[in-house]
């Protein structure tokens, strides 16, 4: 009891001058969470931008997800624009149809390899909004989950 009088005695004044505002965006009031430095966008959405489409990667607006076994989702989108790579999965891909894509995860033992660059972005494909626009980067069929393997996913 006497050590917490002393404590509060102690912080006192330093919380009165107002002094842990002005030093910290976070310490509360009116402006408490505005950062300078902030993009707005702090939630675990991918942030890689692509500048050019390669012939093995699609463009898709989102239409639904399907997180049930999260981390392990499923986008659900409609293609904009078609992959132009030839092989056998990329013909089934046709412009206004819709789709299901299972984002590619890099496994470290049991769990999932969170240092992995683009396993970071891909997590992300779990909280998209409807209509959101991505680029995705189709590597294969996952016929367990029947879906196309989505190994890079881009923001538009």
């Amino acid at each position: 009891m006497r050590r917490m009088i002393v404590m509060a005695a102690l912080l006192l004044p330093f919380f009165a001058t107002g002094q842990a505002q002005a030093d910290d965006p976070f310490a509360g009031g009116g402006d408490a969470l505005a950062v300078k430095d902030s993009d707005g966008s702090s939630s675990l959405r991918a942030k890689l931008k692509l500048k050019k489409m390669l012939p093995d990667m699609v463009m898709v607006q989102v239409k639904g997800i399907n997180d049930a076994k999260f981390p392990h989702c499923v986008l659900v989108g409609k293609v904009l624009k078609a992959a132009k790579a030839k092989d056998k999965h990329f013909k089934l891909l046709a412009r206004g149809k819709t789709y299901r894509f299972a984002p590619v995860l890099k496994k470290k033992g049991r769990g999932i390899d969170l240092k992995h660059k683009m396993t970071q972005n891909n997590l992300g494909a779990c909280y998209y909004p409807k209509k959101s626009k991505l680029i995705i980067r189709v590597s294969g069929v996952d016929k367990k989950q029947k879906a196309f393997k989505a190994s890079e996913i881009y923001l538009k």
